[in-house]
């Protein structure tokens, strides 16, 4: 497998999901030990950063199985090297949330298979933020670096006003933590808190904050008059338009809500590759993994052997014709045309049946398309992931080469989320599977390595090494497959 998510020697940065994971580990991380990852990769930036929520909240998550994030607070925005990119190259982590707009809360949550199941981790960059509330900026973040834990204002700000904004009143220990905070906090920077919550919550709801903290019994309207003010804010000319970018985080994914309780879509996974890739190797243990990460899957067929439209299969059997694949170049043939280059049309097809051929091949463009409406584009609406063996990238070859169908086909289908190519040695390739011709084979794959140079997919294309020789080749795949589900569906270019 490939060191990062690349197809032949061009890396796609943009639209890869992540760096490929470090083979040399033989398995997924504890979350004890991503937890001590995660402190390695923020102290190795020489970064100001603290854990957020109340004391003991990193060990309650190392010890928990669920989906709750462990939340960091970081100095410095997101870069190549940060905290966040070391462990997605490391644990091949999923970027299931990011927000960059300076106007809102700016943050990336990670998702990481762990022997308990996915752990998220969640990097506040900059300034404390609840949406487009501004709580601290980041110059005034106060922490205690022994520690790592927010102090004075900002420590109010998270322990406090956070859950508040988010609908929730703290818990009594995470409230006593806030009202310390406060008292201790730098007068110069309570004022300024003030000052930054009555702008932009309003002198009431703001009023309440400050008294609470002071040591007043909170009241139970406090968190709906606090969202009410906060649905204001977000709708402000100046902000609406980062608030109508990120609605899909913005908005409750209610019944959207997948294993991390964010929301999801529907995948599609294509599998391309020759005959002995190692595809269905594939497939059976991307179904396996995603099930244990709590994503339903479906299986589709795309390939031409069976489940033909009844035409097809008629012609086959009034005409005599036992395939529509091209027939295997006679052994005095030359050698074969350069890889990557389509035959022209009914070029190393048997001299009969051409006319049958043509139609066949239109006949093909049709199925695919009905095979995609009748199987796949339901599972996508129930937000499943469907894995697909083959897909209409076949056509450019069989049964006719070079015909417009191909074209026509990978026009009225979708493109895939994710296209895969299982790949090994050429010779491993041919023993697998010895029933056709060792240059046949090895022509045919270096095609499908081709077809992936020319970034067919929507989200990524990604090489699965099937020799045997990586600890855990599905890693960067399943990563790929998790934040495909969770970013928005892209539009074909």
């Amino acid at each position: 497998m490939t060191n990062s998510w690349q197809t032949g020697a061009e890396q796609r940065p943009t639209r890869d999901v992540a760096a490929g994971a470090d083979d040399s580990r033989s398995g997924p991380p504890s979350r004890a030990d991503l937890l001590e990852a995660v402190v390695a990769a923020l102290d190795a930036t020489g970064q100001r950063w603290a854990w957020q929520g109340d004391a003991g909240a990193s060990e309650r998550w190392a010890a928990d199985t669920g989906p709750k994030d462990l939340d960091i607070w970081y100095a410095a925005p997101p870069a190549p090297g940060d905290p966040i990119d070391v462990l997605a190259r490391t644990y091949a982590g999923a970027r299931v949330a990011e927000a960059h707009d300076p106007r809102r809360l700016r943050h990336v949550s990670l998702s990481v298979e762990t022997t308990t199941g996915p752990a998220v981790v969640d990097v506040t960059h900059g300034d404390l933020c609840v949406g487009p509330v501004l709580l601290v900026p980041a110059g005034q973040a106060t922490i205690d670096t022994g520690t790592h834990r927010l102090t004075g204002a900002a420590a109010t700000a998270d322990l406090l006003v956070r859950p508040v904004l988010r609908g929730r009143l703290p818990e009594p220990e995470r409230l006593a933590e806030a009202r310390a905070a406060w008292d201790a906090a730098d007068p110069r920077h309570r004022q300024e808190f003030v000052w930054r919550l009555t702008k932009q919550l309003g002198a009431r709801v703001a009023a309440d904050l400050v008294a609470v903290a002071g040591g007043a019994e909170p009241d139970p309207r406090l968190p709906l008059r606090a969202r009410v003010r906060l649905a204001a804010r977000s709708l402000a000319p100046s902000v609406v338009g980062s608030t109508w970018a990120q609605r899909r985080s913005v908005l409750p994914a209610a019944g959207a809500a997948g294993p991390l309780g964010l929301r999801v879509r529907g995948v599609v996974v294509a599998l391309v590759g020759t005959d002995g890739s190692g595809k269905s190797t594939v497939a059976d243990g991307l179904h396996e993994r995603l099930h244990r990460y709590g994503l339903p899957t479906s299986a589709a067929y795309f390939g031409m052997a069976r489940g033909n439209l009844p035409g097809v299969a008629l012609a086959r059997r009034l005409l005599g014709v036992g395939s529509t694949a091209p027939a295997a170049p006679a052994a005095s043939a030359a050698a074969p045309a350069p890889t990557g280059t389509p035959a022209s049309p009914g070029e190393g097809a048997p001299a009969d049946h051409r006319a049958l051929r043509r139609a066949a091949a239109w006949f093909y463009a049709g199925e695919y398309l009905w095979r995609y409406l009748r199987s796949v584009a339901p599972a996508v609406a129930r937000r499943r992931v469907v894995i697909a063996d083959r897909w209409v990238y076949d056509l450019r070859e069989s049964p006719w080469p070079g015909s417009r169908a191909a074209r026509v086909a990978e026009f009225v289908v979708p493109a895939p989320d994710i296209l895969v190519l299982p790949d090994a040695p050429d010779e491993l390739i041919h023993r697998r599977k010895p029933e056709r011709s060792r240059a046949e084979q090895a022509g045919q794959q270096q095609r499908f390595r081709e077809l992936l140079t020319e970034h067919p997919a929507r989200c990524a294309e990604i090489v699965v090494d099937t020799s045997g020789d990586t600890a855990d080749p599905l890693a960067p795949l399943v990563a790929a497959v998790v934040q495909a589900a969770h970013g928005p569906r892209r539009r074909r270019r």
